[in-house]
């Protein structure tokens, strides 16, 4: 358990250290923040903080620097006095340009990359398309091909092997008969309302057999991502060539994200290097989830484990706090 003068200290040691990326001395945290304490007492307290292992004192330096542990700690108290700020930073996406959640999410990316210097990566979920038409068409004697015209002016089509022919006029019939109960239906609930029509005629079979393919084609929600900033990263990890290979198919397979799991999170969580995968132990991520422009989605910054976190909470802070207010 640390004294609140060790806490002030080893807060302070952090945040010294992660501005100049230099060992610090007791020295420079006197001068600098001007405590009422002699550089004895800071000596002190920092030799107690080294033992506690939150600081590590490097052989060619009289300096300290920060461990894993102080990071954790120095987060902790950085999230806590945000949470506590009566008026925090406002932020301007400047987003009103953007109307498909692909250029939304790169724009916002490209823009809060430029802002950290980190990579950063913006996913949204698409919203729930409105079915506008469908039509049944023959693709062989046992294919049918449904086509879904959607709000977005996205067509989905969905393929449907049948277990007899099905007539040329029976499927002209079949389009105009669901045209007339399928316009302005979600596109998630275009299943349901095909299994509950036709019921008890022979056509049945068929409409479930399509019911089913179209819950299958619908099952994941379509996810738009956006990734900027890789650049950076290639300079503040240069010796780290697996992390950066892997973190490059990441970005390829659009599967960033899947590194740590922000579905069941809110607000801003920052995963140091010991709690990601082994290889990729020499980053942390930063994350906090996102509404924008009506679009739910996720905000990820990556960069080296020693990194600029107070500048970087503190822009997901204030991000958050707008989205939760509905603005940005």
């Amino acid at each position: 358990m640390l004294t609140n003068r060790q806490e002030l200290i080893l807060f302070l040691i952090v945040d010294e250290f992660l501005a100049a990326m230099v060992p610090v001395s007791s020295k420079q945290i006197i001068q600098k923040y001007q405590l009422d304490i002699s550089s004895a007492t800071v000596r002190n307290e920092m030799v107690i903080l080294e033992a506690s292992g939150f600081l590590t004192k490097p052989h060619t330096s009289a300096g300290r620097i920060p461990s894993r542990e102080a990071l954790k700690f120095y987060i902790k108290k950085l999230s806590e006095k945000l949470d506590e700020d009566s008026n925090p930073e406002q932020i301007h996406l400047n987003l009103q340009n953007h109307h498909t959640p692909e250029e939304l999410s790169g724009s916002i990316a490209e823009k809060i990359s430029t802002w950290t210097n980190y990579l950063t990566g913006v996913s949204f979920l698409g919203k729930d398309e409105i079915v506008k038409a469908i039509y049944f068409t023959p693709l062989s004697e046992v294919m049918l091909l449904v086509i879904i015209v959607l709000d977005s002016g996205n067509i989905k089509r969905v393929p449907v092997k049948m277990d007899y022919n099905v007539s040329l006029e029976t499927l002209e019939l079949l389009t105009n008969y669901f045209n007339q109960i399928v316009i302005d239906t979600p596109l998630q609930n275009l299943s349901q309302l095909l299994r509950s029509s036709l019921k008890n005629t022979e056509l049945q079979h068929m409409i479930i057999s399509v019911a089913d393919n179209i819950s299958v084609d619908i099952n994941e929600p379509r996810k738009f991502t956006g990734y900027s900033g890789f650049n950076h990263l290639i300079h503040q990890i240069s010796e780290d060539t697996l992390t950066l290979q892997l973190l490059y198919d990441d970005l390829e397979s659009k599967q960033l994200d899947n590194i740590v799991d922000v579905s069941e999170k809110s607000g801003v969580d920052v995963h140091l290097g010991d709690e990601l995968p082994e290889d990729y132990h020499s980053i942390s991520i930063i994350t906090t989830d996102l509404k924008i422009a009506g679009f739910d989605g996720s905000l990820m910054i990556v960069g080296p484990e020693m990194m600029g976190y107070k500048k970087v909470i503190k822009l997901l802070h204030a991000i958050n706090n707008q989205s939760t207010k509905g603005s940005g």
